[in-house]
């Protein structure tokens, strides 16, 4: 989903095969080509997948030499497994029994069709004219693949019993469309078989194209992400093969690593959020139809009707009869695209960068300074978003420059100030400042770190434009390049932006535009009881930036509210995946996170927008305590990391 999500050439899901010979909608057969000799060799192969992908984290500088020792045995075991995967049937030819389907189930979309265009590939096209916020989509529950279907269906009792399944819930609708993609006469065949044969996301990126990415802020990401899949695959061939309550599944023979890769990019690249039928929570779902929209910038535009528990999509802006017709994902930036979507938008208003700061522990004022950071709520090493445009830097980046930056004095006066919190609130204020001569160094400092952080791409952008230019690459390498080109961009600008303000100072304080903050405070009101927390509305801090450190993908679990009534919950491709870190849905939440997340939705409850699993992540959440009894396996699993 999304512009340019999903490779639309090749071939679709075909779902409802009958193992062992023809028949179902989709054509599926049972997988050729295997023997026990190969059986043998890939169970080899897998536990030692198993254990070269479930390390602790490597040293920096050695990720790439790691990633490319997994992938190495994960090529040997898709080698062995050639012949093993069904040949489906090429996804146009099943668009007719999809929109059938759709017609005999109570799916309403007399205004929009499915098209492909040149750019975005296959999306929805306006048959007539649609009026910004006209009703175009109507969506019954009924119809989509959730979370609940999963742990309703055959594969509920694994479900119940493996933790990882449990805790991973993204995970289980991955298995879920698997397993239905090998059920003979599966309810959900048509759509299944409508899904793109292979996708754009980094999963699927060649070794040499895995190389472009060298150099961007979120190589490492990437390579975790595949790290996390390739250690998700071994655990569950090992688990297929040896739990009873697998062997009514149809994957025994039919998990390969090629069909849980196509089965993760399905979940990452469509996943959104819906409540459940009472309201009181949300679920991740896969919805037909309404995910065949490509995004563009905009708004949010689609709501959960409880009252007649469907989703309906209004449209956000007018679309012309013959126009694509597209949805707001949400505000992601170009590495939450690339990474679970698949594509790069480079008109993405919402793009950013996420650099890495903190206060060292060597630092003789670290005590000092991390307590002031702490009332305003921010951490002493911590992950802040630079984004595009005319105001790249946060009010929280502000605040930790200034604080980073101040002397003991300064320190012990924020700290005893009966003006405190009204202080910290005018530090992220940019007409405010501790001292001229700390103002100075706190914007020569982040200029300094941007202007590193650009040295690092070992490249300009004037060469990956030209770069760019060459008609021989593949999409692959087009899409490594676009996002190297838009954050090495973005810190260009953010670094012009803080010596613009840095050499602007002294006038600025002429002209009293910038003034002493301990001044200022005394005239700000701002929120009692602090209790810790920064509440100061001029400083809203991101729940996502908050992260300990290493934030990651955005990963923010939307949760809903309880005893909720509303008959319509807002839906919309949510950007913020889990956090803004981190939210993908395959991640593996660990500090670097894996992002493998999943298009996710931002639900409004009684009025409150709730980011859902906007790029939820299929992580592998580490929360288990140690009272939980796992196996060493799921440990493995399960384990963040750094």
């Amino acid at each position: 989903m999304g512009k340019k999500s999903k490779r639309d050439r090749g071939s679709g899901g075909s779902a409802g095969g009958k193992a062992g010979g023809g028949g179902g909608s989709g054509g599926n057969v049972k997988p050729n080509g295997r023997n026990k000799k190969d059986v043998r060799e890939v169970m080899v192969l897998v536990n030692e997948l198993l254990q070269k992908a479930s390390s602790p984290g490597v040293p920096p500088g050695k990720e790439l030499e790691e990633h490319m020792s997994i992938r190495e045995v994960v090529e040997r075991i898709r080698r062995k497994q050639e012949g093993w995967n069904v040949d489906p049937v090429p996804r146009q030819q099943c668009f007719p029994v999809f929109l059938k389907w759709l017609d005999d189930h109570g799916v309403k979309y007399d205004k929009v069709t499915i098209e492909e265009f040149e750019v975005g590939g296959y999306g929805l096209k306006a048959v007539s004219d649609i009026k910004a916020e006209e009703l175009f989509i109507t969506i019954p529950r009924k119809l989509m693949l959730t979370t609940e279907t999963a742990r309703e269906s055959n594969l509920g009792p694994l479900i119940k019993k493996d933790r990882i399944l449990q805790v991973m819930a993204n995970v289980s609708l991955a298995l879920h469309v698997l397993c239905e993609k090998f059920t003979p006469n599966s309810f959900w065949a048509p759509y299944i078989n409508i899904f793109p044969g292979t996708y754009t996301t980094p999963l699927y990126f060649e070794e040499g194209e895995m190389l472009h990415l060298q150099g961007s802020l979120n190589f490492s990401d990437v390579l975790n992400q595949y790290k996390s899949i390739a250690r998700q695959y071994a655990y569950f061939y090992k688990l297929f093969q040896t739990q009873p309550e697998a062997t009514g599944l149809p994957l025994k023979e039919c998990f390969t690593f090629d069909e849980y890769r196509w089965a993760v990019s399905t979940v990452m690249t469509r996943q959104n959020q819906v409540p459940t039928s009472d309201g009181r929570h949300l679920i991740t779902a896969l919805i037909p139809m309404w995910d065949m929209c490509n995004h563009c910038n905009g708004e949010f535009s689609t709501e959960f009707n409880l009252g007649s528990d469907s989703a309906e999509c209004l449209a956000m802006q007018d679309f012309p009869s013959g126009s694509q017709v597209h949805i707001f994902y949400g505000m992601r930036s170009n590495a939450e695209f690339l990474i679970h979507n698949g594509f790069v938008y480079p008109e993405n208003v919402h793009d950013r960068v996420n650099i890495k700061l903190g206060v060292s522990k060597n630092d003789s004022l670290f005590a000092m300074k991390a307590e002031v950071l702490s009332r305003a709520g921010i951490h002493a090493s911590t992950t802040f978003q630079v984004h595009c445009g005319k105001d790249p830097i946060p009010p929280e980046l502000l605040v930790f420059l200034r604080v980073f930056t101040m002397l003991e004095a300064d320190l012990r006066d924020l700290l005893t100030s009966e003006h405190q919190s009204a202080y910290l609130s005018c530090l992220g204020r940019l007409d405010c400042m501790v001292t001229q001569e700390q103002e100075t160094k706190a914007w020569t400092f982040l200029e300094t770190r941007l202007l590193l952080l650009i040295r690092s791409y070992r490249t300009s952008v004037k060469d990956v434009e030209t770069e760019l230019e060459r008609g021989d690459l593949t999409y692959h390498t087009r899409i490594a390049l676009q996002l190297k080109l838009a954050e090495m961009q973005i810190l260009s600008n953010a670094a012009e932006y803080a010596k613009s303000q840095r050499e602007n100072i002294p006038q600025l304080i002429e002209d009293k535009i910038l003034q002493l903050a301990a001044d200022v405070a005394l005239t700000v009101k701002v929120t009692d009881d602090l209790d810790g927390e920064f509440v100061e509305e001029v400083l809203e801090l991101s729940e996502d930036e908050e992260d300990t450190g290493n934030q990651q993908k955005e990963v923010t679990h939307a949760e809903g509210t309880d005893g909720n009534k509303d008959d319509d919950v807002a839906i919309s491709h949510a950007d913020e995946p889990k956090t803004v870190e981190k939210d993908s849905g395959l991640e593996s939440s660990n500090s670097n996170s894996e992002r493998e997340s999943v298009d996710g939705d931002a639900i409004k409850l009684n009025g409150t927008t709730i980011e859902g699993n906007a790029e939820v992540s299929l992580s592998e959440n580490s929360k288990e305590t140690e009272s939980q009894s796992e196996s060493k396996e799921q440990a493995n699993i399960l384990v963040a990391e750094d």
